[in-house]
């Protein structure tokens, strides 16, 4: 045994040193998450400026439009009307020279024509105005639409350099994960021989592996949930989303949309590990996809956390809560109102996971629910 206890004293001690490598690789990944967290805000933020910006400038346009058919309509009128006031000169200096018209009639008709004459000058003058105001503007928009998509196109530039560091650095966490794992399995070897060994000398003939009725009773219990939980939603199957109304949570059981359309990759209630089993759902997802709050409420938490990333937390109806987790970012802030539907954050990998998902639970109080008995499929 003596022989034993060094060996694991060594491993201790590597064990140890690669996880101090470990953390510092942690702690540069969870940096670089957090720097595409606020990068992936920012894109997001400014994909909403530039649609503000489109609509204004198409507002414009079509005020643009609108006035130009009233410019042309203005001038039509005004041609018009000076043929008439031509026509009506000449007919009115006929009739004065050759059927006697009294004069202060003629007088008055050219002053009507003139004042006529003057309106529409003024008229076409002001829309002339406003026309190059427009103009004017629509110009500055398609400036700053422009703008606005360079600084986008620069964002995703950004985004993917990012991306392509955490690439990098997890794949060196993994193989540090590798490592680790096989240095706690032996060690852990080496340490349950020598218990075993102690138990063995103490208890020759005990046994630890026995199961009482209850026990039994629990685990066909367990058993029957996850049958039943099957026959809601299965590893593979792909979820969709839908409109909801903006009612509370509990009015809409059985009726919620999945926060977004992806895989089940993990199920509610399947094993997590020998030691755990999973409280929510994991949905494989496109990264970027938009993360949507499946109901009314109010953000209680939206930060970074080890192991699930940026998490964002939504309580619906007093004590009910609804977690999102893995994003590459979050949009919303604690305190803030959020309505079903409304986009709260955009998928990812964050907290060292291998893939692009979405972790999603619900839960009453501090007890998890199944979220397919929630969501329809």
């Amino acid at each position: 045994m003596g022989s034993a206890k060094k060996e694991i004293h060594q491993l201790t001690n590597s064990l140890e040193g690669e996880k101090e490598k470990s953390d510092k690789v942690y702690a540069e990944i969870k940096a670089m998450e957090q720097e595409l967290g606020s990068v992936s805000k920012q894109k997001y933020q400014t994909e909403k400026k530039i649609k503000v910006a489109t609509r204004k400038l198409q507002k414009s346009i079509e005020k643009n439009q609108n006035l130009k058919i009233e410019l042309d309509t203005q001038r039509e009128a005004l041609a018009q009307q000076l043929q008439a006031l031509y026509s009506a000169g000449e007919q009115s200096h006929l009739r004065l020279l050759l059927r006697q018209d009294d004069p202060s009639e003629i007088s008055r008709t050219m002053k009507y024509f003139e004042y006529l004459n003057g309106s529409r000058v003024n008229k076409i003058k002001k829309t002339q105005a406003i026309f190059n105001k427009l103009k004017k503007a629509q110009v500055v928009l398609q400036e700053e639409r422009e703008g606005l998509q360079v600084l986008t196109k620069q964002l995703d530039e950004q985004e993917k350099g990012i991306k392509q560091l955490v690439s990098q650095r997890s794949q060196r966490l993994k193989k540090l994960k590798t490592t680790i794992s096989g240095q706690e399995k032996r060690l852990s070897r080496l340490l349950s021989q020598e218990k075993e060994f102690q138990i063995v000398v103490n208890k020759v003939a005990e046994k630890a592996n026995k199961v009482d009725v209850s026990e039994r009773e629990e685990i066909t219990e367990t058993v029957a949930e996850k049958n039943q939980v099957i026959k809601k939603v299965q590893a593979g199957e792909t979820v969709k989303i839908h409109a909801v109304p903006n009612k509370p949570l509990t009015k809409l059981k059985g009726s919620l949309s999945w926060p977004v359309e992806g895989k089940i990759i993990h199920r509610y209630g399947s094993k997590r590990n020998g030691h755990q089993k999973w409280n929510g759902v994991v949905l494989a997802a496109k990264g970027g996809s938009k993360v949507r709050a499946v109901a009314k409420g109010e953000v209680v938490f939206a930060d970074w956390m080890d192991g699930y990333g940026y998490l964002i937390i939504i309580q619906h109806d007093k004590n009910y809560l609804s977690l999102y987790g893995y994003n590459r970012s979050v949009f919303k802030k604690e305190g803030e109102k959020i309505k079903a539907n409304e986009v709260i954050a955009e998928v990812g990998n964050s907290g060292g996971q291998s893939q692009n998902a979405l972790y999603f639970e619900i839960r009453k109080g501090q007890s998890p629910q199944n979220p397919s008995r929630w969501c329809r499929k």
